[in-house]
């Protein structure tokens, strides 16, 4: 019962359900998928400690609706109240002992907010995630972006934060002011690469009325309107050395001048500067200024790439299926395990926000419950065919393995309910309408 092939992980833990597997002679958790693990909030080898019996045991409000489970293979365990918002069928593996089970939830629609009774007693490590809901991940790598942001959020250091474009260095920066002191004030962001360098220093200083030629009024610029507050110098790297020149100012005397102004004024702003450039290298190219770069790097949060955190794939896909499910008045549940080993193949170039977009095209086009392959843009398709070739058709064997555990799944279904289909939707936890079309794609009659 072990999660030996990453086929099996893969595919446990593509399901929206939360699945326990469970020894019910043993008395032990055997197995979890990444739903049940958010549900409980615990992480694996913990779950794998506890002991069956005194895991599931409910509150009183929550009634098993037979007294002999988790014993009693032919038992559910139904909603009776409280903040659980699903049930748990009891689905026997082995039939000739009965001895394992695979515990699944039926999802009434909104995500389970149960939590383990005794979770308060275990130390899990979950709570730098908890702290920052719009950063999506579970990787170890997304962890440590939270625990950096959690060391630096409540002091006033001035911040550099790296990484690839599309690898959310808005929402690191977003983060970061929302913890700190200074969340009650503004947050203003500023993308030096979309601005001229005459626009730039306007932008960021403000100007008098006169000072060149369309300058009708005086204007305020962006580091007077954060000022108590945070300031986002997005893409600094673009940023002309002149500018770089006026800003270290900032840094160093917390004053500036408008644009045509000898008026000094003084401002209290924490500075926050992103990049997708490598400053270190700009500097020895001469692109950047040296002491600017010692100045924003006191502290450096670098971005991982979503190549490099491919296991937060799933909970990305997710939470953009959420929002275009909102925004399209669709109610796509998941995606299918073949879309997923082809999300997982792609190498994503453009990182969050190209994955982001890829979810809004599938949306889009798809008429079902399941992100199918199809639905996906041809760019995705074709470069993880290619790169299948390269491999020797590695994708290819999945894909046919998929296929076939899925056809079996749903064959054993059928014998299961005696070919009716209503019920065989109901135990696959698929829409009715789907079926189908499954049974059309693997020519089950």
């Amino acid at each position: 019962m072990s999660s030996g092939t990453d086929l099996y992980q893969t595919l446990f833990n593509a399901f929206r359900e939360c699945i326990f597997i469970v020894d019910v002679e043993s008395d032990r958790i055997l197995d979890a998928n990444t739903q049940a693990l958010r549900l409980t909030g615990l992480q694996a080898e913990q779950l794998k400690t506890l002991s069956c019996k005194t895991f599931f045991q409910f509150p009183e409000r929550w009634l098993p609706t037979c007294q002999n489970w988790p014993t009693c293979a032919c038992c559910s365990v139904a909603k009776a109240g409280g903040t659980i918002s699903s049930c748990f069928e009891t689905l026997p593996i082995d039939c000739a002992t009965g001895r394992y089970l695979v515990l699944v939830s039926r999802d009434s629609g909104d995500t389970p907010t149960w939590t383990c009774p005794h979770a308060e007693d275990v130390d899990h490590g979950w709570s730098e995630l908890k702290d920052f809901p719009n950063i999506i991940g579970q990787s170890e790598k997304v962890r440590e972006v939270c625990r950096l942001i959690g060391s630096v959020a409540k002091t006033d250091a001035t911040v550099l934060i790296q990484g690839e474009s599309g690898t959310g260095k808005e929402v690191v920066a977003n983060a970061i002011h929302v913890h700190s002191l200074r969340a009650k004030h503004p947050f203003v962001k500023v993308n030096c690469a979309a601005l001229s360098e005459t626009l730039l220093e306007s932008e960021l200083f403000g100007h008098v009325r006169g000072a060149f030629t369309g300058a009708i009024r005086d204007r305020c610029g962006r580091f007077k309107q954060a000022n108590g507050g945070t300031i986002l110098l997005d893409e600094i790297g673009c940023m002309s050395l002149a500018g770089q020149a006026k800003l270290l100012r900032v840094l160093q005397e917390h004053e500036f001048e408008p644009v045509g102004s000898s008026m000094t004024v003084p401002v209290d702003v924490r500075v926050l500067a992103a990049t997708n450039v490598d400053l270190a290298e700009a500097v020895q190219q001469g692109k950047f200024r040296e002491d600017l770069y010692y100045r924003l790097n006191v502290f450096s949060i670098p971005l991982p790439p979503l190549r490099e955190r491919k296991e937060d794939i799933y909970l990305l896909v997710q939470h953009f299926l959420d929002q275009n499910n909102a925004n399209l008045g669709k109610s796509i549940k998941s995606i299918d395990p073949g879309t997923h080993a082809l999300l997982m193949q792609y190498d994503w170039p453009g990182n969050i926000r190209e994955l982001e977009n890829v979810v809004e095209h599938a949306a889009i086009v798809e008429k079902s419950a399941l992100i199918l392959p199809e639905s996906l843009p041809n760019s995705v398709t074709k470069s993880s065919l290619s790169k299948d070739d390269a491999n020797g058709g590695a994708l290819n064997g999945l894909r046919e393995k998929l296929n076939a555990l899925e056809k079996q799944i749903i064959l054993d279904t059928l014998r299961q309910t005696r070919g009716v289909k209503k019920d065989t939707a109901t135990l696959l936890g698929i829409d009715p309408r789907n079926l189908p079309y499954l049974l059309r794609k693997h020519r089950v009659n």
